[in-house]
């Protein structure tokens, strides 16, 4: 039994890979992603079959669908090297510069607390100067995380820092979106 099956691993989604298309330019790439997609669903992957179905999705023109996976599963698969190989360092470049970008916008000094994931960091801040818009919230200490989760999203998660409860009032919660270097609040949580 592999222990991969509890990762629930956004596994083998392959975006906008179209393997008809591909079986009639090159049939036996798309029969591998498809054997390899099959392993992966199944939970039975090697690291270096997941790492090469994301070289042949990225060969096979679906850049998009081969960074998401390979990076929703890097630290997993210890895939830093290929992946550095294949999209360099545009999307830590842009987490970097989103999260000084939320420094300058809240003015808030953000301390980190731990290294979630590949992209997907913890901070805490003492809070910022009183607000009285929709950022009320960083007002106060807060701990916050910043994720590149979705395919083209950066978001940030923040909660009233208060370590002893595990449930939050609405006001205590938000859900940011970093939009065209600015950061909008998407929702807050719970509502």
């Amino acid at each position: 039994m592999n222990d991969r099956m509890d990762h629930g691993i956004p596994a083998a989604n392959i975006g906008e890979t179209d393997l008809v298309a591909l079986a009639e330019t090159d049939p036996e790439a798309a029969r591998e992603i498809a054997r390899l997609v099959n392993l992966m669903n199944r939970g039975e992957e090697s690291d270096d079959e997941c790492l090469r179905l994301c070289r042949l999705l990225f060969d096979a023109g679906s850049a998009r669908a081969s960074e998401h996976l390979l990076r929703r599963n890097l630290s997993f698969y210890h895939g830093h090297v290929l992946y550095i190989e294949l999209f360099g360092t545009a999307k830590q470049d842009e987490f970097d510069a989103a999260i000084e970008a939320f420094k300058s916008q809240f003015e808030v000094e953000l301390i980190l607390e731990a290294e979630n994931d590949f992209l997907v960091l913890t901070f805490h801040t003492a809070g910022s100067p009183q607000r009285s818009d929709a950022f009320t919230l960083l007002s106060s200490p807060c701990t916050v995380q910043f994720g590149y989760i979705e395919q083209d999203t950066i978001q940030a998660h923040v909660l009233l820092y208060d370590p002893d409860r595990m449930v939050r009032k609405a006001d205590e919660c938000l859900l940011l979106f970093f939009t065209a270097g600015v950061w909008e609040v998407v929702n807050p949580i719970g509502r």
